[in-house]
């Protein structure tokens, strides 16, 4: 049975997102953090895809300095709709990008073939991640291969929402 479509969805997250406290933030940090740890597609990744968070998203930029050996790759938004993965080992570089987001500069070599990818989600249905809307990952993801971890609030994790045809499920929802 379905409970929500996904603009319902996104608007129950937005109003949950109000109430998450730094606190949860941080104890949701620390669980995914132990986690990943222990995750062999994680630990065995030698290119990791990962985010500069917005609003309430989980922060793992740490991982950076936890995995000094792994290189990082962070999305730079690019017309139509697209992703690129870029290379970034200083987050000091990253410029302010489309919808505010911090990116990689348009000069930074692109990534075609990433390990692993730390994804962030607004919401979650089963293995499927509800985004903010635009498709980016999943136009990303249907031309790209790589271990895809979605990232989620406890909270907004599993809700039951309708997914379409063109939804790429994650391989791990944490």
């Amino acid at each position: 049975m379905i409970f929500v479509d996904k603009t319902q969805a996104r608007r129950l997250a937005k109003d949950l997102k109000k109430v998450i406290t730094s606190a949860d933030i941080l104890n949701r940090q620390k669980e995914i953090l132990t986690f990943l740890m222990t995750y062999e597609p994680f630990l065995n990744a030698e290119k990791v895809g990962l985010y500069h968070p917005i609003e309430n998203e989980v922060n793992l930029l740490i991982l950076m300095h936890l995995y000094p050996d792994k290189t990082f790759y962070f999305p730079r938004t690019e017309k139509d709709h697209q992703l690129t993965f870029r290379v970034v080992s200083d987050l000091s570089k990253l410029v302010k990008g489309k919808f505010g987001l911090k990116e990689p500069d348009k000069n930074t070599p692109v990534e075609e073939n990433i390990d692993c990818y730390l994804v962030p989600c607004v919401a979650t249905s089963g293995l499927y991640r509800i985004g903010h809307g635009a498709g980016f990952y999943d136009n990303y993801f249907q031309d790209h291969q790589g271990h895809k971890i979605g990232i989620v609030h406890q909270l907004l994790k599993d809700l039951n929402v309708e997914m379409n045809e063109f939804d790429i499920p994650m391989d791990v929802i944490i």
